[in-house]
């Protein structure tokens, strides 16, 4: 309807082309609600795998896997992944596909595959600009360096990420990842002062009393 109403005054239409657009219209406007319909269940399958409980296999004779459970973590995580990663292959401009491939990333990360889930929270940062997604990939990202060793990287990514006062992420919880980030690179008294943060500049946050913790443990 938006090329109609741009161009009539260029073009004179009759009933029937009117019709034609009109039915044109609600044809995509059909087409896409179903289409996000259908990547939304998709996502809403893969999900219930990435939460579904993990119950090691039992030793009796002849036991069966739980229905709706793993054995393993990482047999949880695989099937998450494949599951995530085939709605976004199919869904790629749908929401539901960038959500999809933000999981795939997170259970990447989590089989240790650090290089393919750097590349797909770096895929979905690129598609996703300033929304929830694409912040939280940074954060995802800022973790994945981490794992691969490139340690000023991921500093440099939390701290600019604890700078975004406005932005989607809560920055005490931003800062709990940093504190957590210097503590894995032995860093103390870095450490230490991300967590004081927390609890000077946010005494009512739910982080408040696990940074009082780290603090007291880093002593």
């Amino acid at each position: 309807m938006s090329w109609f109403q741009a161009n009539r005054d260029k073009a004179i239409l009759g009933v029937i082309a009117a019709v034609v657009v009109v039915l044109g219209a609600w044809g995509v406007f059909y087409w896409k609600n179903h289409t996000n319909d259908q990547a939304a269940e998709m996502l809403g399958a893969a999900m219930t795998i990435y939460d579904s409980p993990v119950v090691p296999p039992s030793s009796v004779p002849g036991a069966v896997q739980q229905a709706g459970s793993y054995p393993s973590e990482q047999a949880r995580s695989e099937a998450a992944l494949k599951a995530f990663q085939s709605v976004a292959d199919q869904y790629s401009t749908a929401q539901a596909g960038l959500a999809a491939r933000y999981h795939a990333a997170e259970a990447l990360l989590q089989l240790g595959r650090a290089a393919d889930a750097h590349q797909a929270y770096q895929k979905v940062i690129d598609n996703a600009g300033s929304s929830i997604y694409g912040t939280m990939a940074k954060l995802g990202l800022a973790n994945t360096m981490l794992a691969e060793g490139q340690s000023d990287q991921a500093i440099k990514m939390f701290d600019d990420l604890a700078a975004q006062r406005d932005g989607v992420l809560p920055v005490d919880g931003v800062l709990m990842q940093l504190g957590s980030a210097y503590e894995k690179l032995g860093k103390k008294a870095e450490a230490r002062t991300a967590y004081k943060r927390v609890v000077d500049e946010f005494p009512d946050s739910p982080y408040a009393q696990s940074a009082r913790t780290q603090m007291t443990v880093l002593g």
